[in-house]
């Protein structure tokens, strides 16, 4: 399961949650867990079963509204798990997937980053599916099915929104 939402927010609302994240001091380097440190990348943890980043986490709620208004078939807006990630052209991501043995779970990601385009690279490869990562756009998917970003190709920083939410 993959399911693209296009235009499902304002441009200037990611900026606002960007200019919010890059200004976060709470940034750090436990992820990809288990991984040793030359894999990992910058994250800020948003909601982790409890609220960790308020400001964020009331923008990151606000979001998830819009993204819900748009496909409400598709999951419930109640949050488990929210994060921001760090990447560029040197953080190559890793295969992986998430809540093997969860069934009740599916994953939202978006970026934050009103300026990224298909030059910058970091599409979103899921299973077999390919699906160019841009301004606006989320994807809803399941989790378990091995999933990453492929190449950055530029040096600025990707700034890349998740939840965890719990399926319909």
């Amino acid at each position: 399961m993959l399911e693209v939402i296009d235009n499902c927010c304002s441009p200037y609302y990611l900026e606002m949650m960007r200019q919010s994240a890059i200004s976060s001091e709470s940034w750090n380097m436990r992820y990809p867990q288990g991984r040793p440190f030359e894999d990992k990348h910058l994250k800020l943890d948003v909601i982790v079963n409890e609220v960790k980043e308020p400001l964020l986490a009331g923008m990151a709620m606000g979001l998830l509204i819009n993204i819900y208004s748009q496909r409400q078939d598709l999951f419930v807006p109640d949050v488990s798990y929210c994060s921001i990630s760090m990447k560029d052209k040197y953080r190559e991501d890793n295969l992986h997937t998430d809540h093997e043995n969860d069934f009740d779970y599916v994953k939202i990601l978006g970026l934050l980053n009103g300026d990224w385009g298909s030059q910058d690279g970091g599409l979103f490869m899921h299973g077999d599916e390919v699906v160019p990562m841009k301004p606006c756009t989320f994807v809803v998917f399941d989790p378990r099915i091995p999933h990453r970003a492929s190449e950055i190709f530029t040096e600025k920083k990707r700034l890349g929104l998740d939840f965890t939410v719990k399926k319909v």
